[in-house]
């Protein structure tokens, strides 16, 4: 099965560098760039839509408080996709690596603060920022199937805390964005893969 995931891995990746390099031939500014499509898909999501009609008069009743991901090597540009969000008022957080080095946790970030350099060329809120728990997770991903399984970086450290968060009884989100070209008919998977809830790419929206 490890052999199975690390083949899939190396093809995957390659896609999606195929994938993201033909998007940047499209103007940036351009409604038709992935991350401006995901990102007017996710603003439109039941999760979400909520926070569009109140604005500015956002309350807490409702998720707001939004964990996405900088974008390293093919990825969807989230932070596209989190501007977008706390321009009708979430709250944004970005992952780090907790202290015992097994799970992610999330730090609130203003998307104006200067970042600093985290592992495996991530980059994550300063020791200033405090740690929230999300209502929202975006997840990248290198593929997904219609179960809402997804293939990571064979780190596990998104399925150890969609797992913990849940056996935890708290109550978030879990959506994956990728291009649509990463979408597969069937992903293996062991007992510690955990499930989307959603994944959203620039041509639909997938609900297991």
């Amino acid at each position: 099965m490890k052999h199975q995931k690390a083949v899939l891995r190396g093809q995957m990746k390659s896609l999606r560098e195929n994938l993201h390099a033909t998007d940047n031939t499209q103007d940036n500014t351009s409604d038709l760039s992935a991350a401006r499509v995901i990102a007017s898909q996710i603003l439109q999501l039941p999760e979400i839509a909520g926070e569009v009609q109140r604005g500015i008069r956002a309350s807490r009743n409702e998720p707001h408080i939004v964990a996405g991901f900088l974008p390293i090597q093919s990825e969807i540009d989230c932070l596209f996709v989190l501007k977008a969000l706390n321009a009708i008022q979430c709250r944004c957080a970005l992952p780090t690596i907790s202290s015992d080095g097994d799970y992610l946790a999330f730090k609130e970030w203003d998307l104006l603060a200067e970042l600093k350099d985290g592992p495996y060329g991530t980059r994550e809120p300063a020791a200033d920022f405090g740690f929230v728990m999300p209502d929202v997770i975006l997840v990248p991903l290198l593929a997904f199937d219609d179960r809402g399984h997804r293939l990571g970086y064979g780190g596990g450290y998104y399925d150890r805390t969609l797992k913990l968060y849940r056996d935890k009884g708290h109550a978030f989100t879990a959506i994956g964005i990728a291009f649509d070209g990463q979408k597969v008919d069937h992903l293996p998977t062991e007992s510690h893969d955990q499930p989307l809830d959603l994944i959203v790419t620039e041509k639909k929206v997938y609900r297991p």
